[in-house]
């Protein structure tokens, strides 16, 4: 990774602690199946997890499940399937800031949405993505553990590297399946 990679990313990170320190929102453990309102969020750069992510979706649609999702694509020529809004949202490099804050009224009105769920589908850590993660208003959410980002999830799901995304979901389902909330 570059110096100016490196410089933006601690930017990045350290512009979030602050802004995350500001943010209020009510924590509601909630269980996969009394969960009504589900965002996910994930990286729309591959191809392959991208058609992972579509099939989810899609799933979940069919069980009833309200379901919202963007994905972060981190590539200098924007793809044709960004143009195509009509089940996902997309931001790109266009849309961050210098120190990699999504800078978009798309990502804005995702990340005030109070999403009973929230799941973070990215498996690799992307500080755009992690933004939305940290500042969105969702009363619970999940994702990869990762020790540094412990203070933006409610529920750290364990995962070998190189867990591929089928498995994660797996796992997630799983979990949140488990859960037996306080009434």
């Amino acid at each position: 990774m570059s110096i100016v990679k490196k410089t933006r990313k601690k930017a990045g990170e350290y512009f979030l602690r602050k802004e995350f320190a500001n943010i209020s929102r009510t924590i509601a453990v909630t269980n996969f199946d009394e969960a009504e309102t589900i965002a996910l969020i994930f990286d729309a750069t591959d191809k392959e997890e991208f058609e992972v992510v579509k099939k989810y979706i899609k799933k979940l649609k069919e069980n009833k499940r309200k379901v919202r999702a963007i994905g972060f694509y981190d590539g200098k020529e924007e793809p044709v399937l960004m143009s195509s809004k009509l089940e996902y949202d997309f931001f790109s490099r266009k849309q961050l800031k210098w120190y990699l804050k999504p800078d978009d009224p798309i990502v804005e009105n995702f990340m005030q949405e109070p999403f009973d769920l929230l799941i973070n589908l990215c498996m690799n850590f992307k500080t755009p993505l992690l933004y939305v993660t940290a500042l969105s208003r969702a009363k619970f959410k999940v994702g990869r553990q990762h020790t540094q980002y412990e203070p933006y999830y409610d529920l750290l799901l364990n995962v070998e590297d190189g867990t591929g995304l089928k498995n994660f979901i797996a796992v997630a389902e799983k979990y949140l399946s488990m859960i037996q909330p306080k009434k």
